[in-house]
């Protein structure tokens, strides 16, 4: 058997979470119909460049429809010196592909031999763009030996009467230069795209967003890992190199290192090479400055950077503490700069994919460890600080925020939830109990509706047209932005229904507190004067509550108030009355209770599921013949996310919320597929074929449970099982009481 072995990629075992980038690449690559070109976008060594070579590795192995070709480019080269380098590899790719031989893949070959090559096997027609770049050279028409080049693809096509597929790594470092060689070398490549398909990966949205490239074209933004995948990553490698770890130390280290594959590898790396462990905070602290500040995350990163001088680190450092974009005329005069100086600056930061340059302001896009290490070098280099110093610091602050990650009782934002719920304003009802907090917390005893509750009536939600944040009308303010949504009233788009809604949302461990709520009053007051033509509707949502004296202010001022069970209520009867669930429509509004159950990657895990299902559902008040649907379905749902994991080690996260009148479960993994169950269900089978395995078992779940919806979320994906303990209708499955 062949080698397999084409451009160098990290080994199998060290691979994590990519797996749906790689497959919709190849699918899209494969097609029988044109598709718009994909452009592949994200953050330094977020995992683009193995994301490609693993493209270009199955498309060469795995299919015929199409020959992949595969490019990485290098910045500041002359365009004869990029013009038999990119022939070069077009050529003897091609061949490979042909040959089915990985070795002319791997190994270094002259223009000559590549040529001789062609010749061997007939390929004449090709062989001779060699000899043209050859004569062009010779004649020194540089403009003649680049767009020779670049028309090699569309030559291998029409003489393999295979359609090319172009897997172009680091295309933006094509299109960086100021200069008239780069320039001119940007627009022959860029037009020699138009008729080609092609994946390319850059680190910024200019490409498309700045007229670069004009063609169809879709864009995919390849994040930091997610934190399960990450987490997961991060224990193997520990497994691997001898680490002690403790899990909830190796999850603050994926979520302090948003998740980046290079920067947790060299983390452990370098704790294995210090003969220590990842079992406490303070071991995270010293290995990650340490690394940061010394090692190979550093080295990589004070070579990324590029920064050539003083005021370079000046311009990223201010922008990098900046609460908002800061404008190029703010920069050269707090740093008096010339403009010819300072655009430079900014054209180097932005090609290296830090800072983000729109319409005279300038956006740090760095991420959390490159902020860190902007800072050190700017307090050493800058301020004259010594490393320790700068190490103590900063060591201080990672421990501080380990802390409350460690303590954080919500995992998700409470501010993306806000903004959430008001988008998914609709001309909807929901019980006025729900935004006040003094109400709720007098009407709910320990989780329990209290006897004699009155009906408080209904608050209706505008239909939202358009939901932003304040920053841009608040001038350095104190705390978060306020969130704003705009919308009508009663279905009628005019004057006397028109009406705002501003959000102030507190995420900490501490309750609201007068301050806060004189701060929100102050501040929704000036915010007024952008909206005069609307009525205004203000909301507090704190993580944590409020103080008694808050609730009083907020009460009389009339500024809705809720806290972030009533938040959960909210959204949820939001999400079910959007998806047309009438039984969401209820007078009784007791909290929901919650469970949550983690299922580690083992056999028959999925029993450890039904045995808790089965318990929660005889506590409702579930008959025996509904529990065993239950459990039917649920072992289903387990078993797919399991077998659809990203990562060997991954677990199953499961939620049980339990109402008076339901039960929903929520089944997640850091997988790829759960969407294939219901396109599989949903397709008609093929003549005399069954259809997929999958298919039934969706098909299944839907006939076991009342409502069965898959989600797509952030690294994976989500099952949504809901069972009514009262029936929905005269169809519905769910037991009537």
């Amino acid at each position: 058997m062949k080698d397999k072995t084409l451009f160098s990629t990290c080994p199998d075992g060290e691979f994590f979470g990519r797996a749906s980038e790689i497959e919709y690449i190849c699918g899209r690559a494969g097609a029988a119909l044109p598709a718009p070109a994909i452009f592949l976008f994200g953050r330094r060594w977020t995992g683009k460049t193995e994301v490609l070579r693993r493209v270009f590795r199955n498309l060469f192995w795995g299919q015929a429809r199409v020959v992949p070709l595969y490019y990485q480019f290098r910045g500041g080269r002359p365009g004869e010196e990029f013009a038999e380098d990119y022939l070069k590899e077009v050529l003897k790719q091609y061949l490979a592909f042909r040959l089915r031989d990985s070795r002319l893949v791997r190994n270094e070959l002259t223009l000559d031999k590549i040529e001789s090559l062609l010749v061997d096997n007939d390929l004449y027609d090709l062989a001779d763009l060699a000899a043209v770049h050859r004569e062009a050279k010779k004649a020194g028409d540089e403009t003649a030996a680049l767009r020779n080049a670049l028309q090699a693809p569309t030559a291998v096509s029409a003489r393999s009467g295979i359609p090319v597929y172009l897997i172009l790594d680091d295309l933006d470092r094509a299109v960086s230069g100021a200069g008239q060689n780069e320039a001119r070398l940007a627009r022959e490549l860029m037009d020699s795209l138009g008729p080609s398909s092609f994946v390319a990966s850059a680190s910024a949205r200019r490409l498309i967003e700045g007229g670069v490239f004009n063609g169809p074209a879709e864009a995919i933004e390849l994040e930091g890992l997610d934190e399960e995948t990450a987490s997961s990553m991060m224990m193997d490698l520990c497994r691997l190199y001898g680490v002690g770890f403790d899990a909830e130390i190796v999850k603050l280290g994926a979520h302090r290192l948003d998740g980046n594959p290079m920067y947790m590898r060299n983390l452990v790396w370098a704790a294995s090479k210090a003969g220590t462990g990842l079992t406490t905070l303070k071991d995270f602290a010293d290995i990650y400055t340490q690394e940061l500040f010394e090692g190979n995350t550093g080295f990589a990163l004070k070579s990324a950077l590029g920064l050539r001088g003083i005021n370079a680190l000046r311009v990223l450092h201010a922008c990098s503490i900046a609460r908002k974009p800061l404008t190029s005329e703010e920069l050269s005069e707090r740093f008096r700069q010339g403009e010819s100086e300072l655009d430079s600056i900014i054209r180097t930061l932005s090609a290296a994919g830090l800072l983000e340059a729109s319409l005279g302001s300038l956006k740090w896009t760095g991420d959390a460890a490159v902020k860190d290490f902007v800072y050190f070098a700017y307090e050493t280099r800058v301020k004259g600080r010594s490393t320790e110093e700068v190490r103590t610091y900063l060591a201080r602050e990672v421990l501080k925020e380990g802390f409350n990650f460690r303590s954080s009782k919500i995992a998700v934002n409470p501010q993306d939830e806000v903004s959430e719920a008001l988008k998914s304003f609709n001309g909807q009802k929901s019980r006025k109990v729900l935004f006040s907090h003094q109400a709720f917390a007098a009407r709910f005893q320990k989780g329990a509706q209290k006897a004699g509750a009155v009906d408080d009536g209904e608050l209706a939600f505008p239909q939202v047209v358009g939901c932003f944040d304040s920053e841009r009308l608040e001038a350095n303010e104190a705390g978060p932005p306020i969130i704003v949504a705009h919308g009508f009233q009663n279905g009628r788009y005019d004057s006397g229904n028109e009406v705002v809604w501003m959000a102030a949302v507190k995420d900490s461990v501490s309750p609201v507190n007068i301050g806060d709520v004189e701060n929100f009053l102050r501040r929704s007051q000036i915010l007024r004067e952008n909206f005069r033509a609307a009525r205004v509707v203000r909301w507090i949502v704190s993580r944590e509550g409020f103080t008694a004296e808050a609730l009083k202010r907020a009460e009389a001022e009339g500024v809705l108030s809720s806290d972030s069970v009533q938040l959960k209520i909210i959204r949820e009867n939001l999400e079910s009355r959007g998806k047309g669930a009438g039984a969401a429509e209820i007078n009784g509004i007791a909290p929901v209770k919650e469970f949550e159950v983690v299922l580690p990657s083992a056999s028959k895990a999925e029993l450890v599921a039904a045995r808790a299902v089965e318990e929660i559902g005889t506590e409702m008040g579930f008959d025996d013949a509904a529990i065993g649907q239950i459990k039917a379905a649920l072992v289903e749902a387990c078993i797919n996310a399991f077998e659809h994991s990203r990562v060997r080690t991954a677990k199953v996260y499961l939620k049980f919320a339990a109402s008076a009148k339901r039960l929903t479960i929520h089944v997640q993994n850091g997988g790829v597929d759960f969407d294939s169950l219901s396109e599989a269900a949903s397709a008609p089978a093929e003549a005399g074929k069954l259809p997929k395995k999958r298919g039934w078992g969706f098909e299944l779940m839907k006939g076991l449970m009342d409502e069965v919806r898959v989600e797509k979320v952030r690294g994976g994906a989500k099952v949504v099982l809901v069972k009514y303990l009262v029936r929905k209708g005269d169809g519905g499955n769910g037991q009537e009481i």
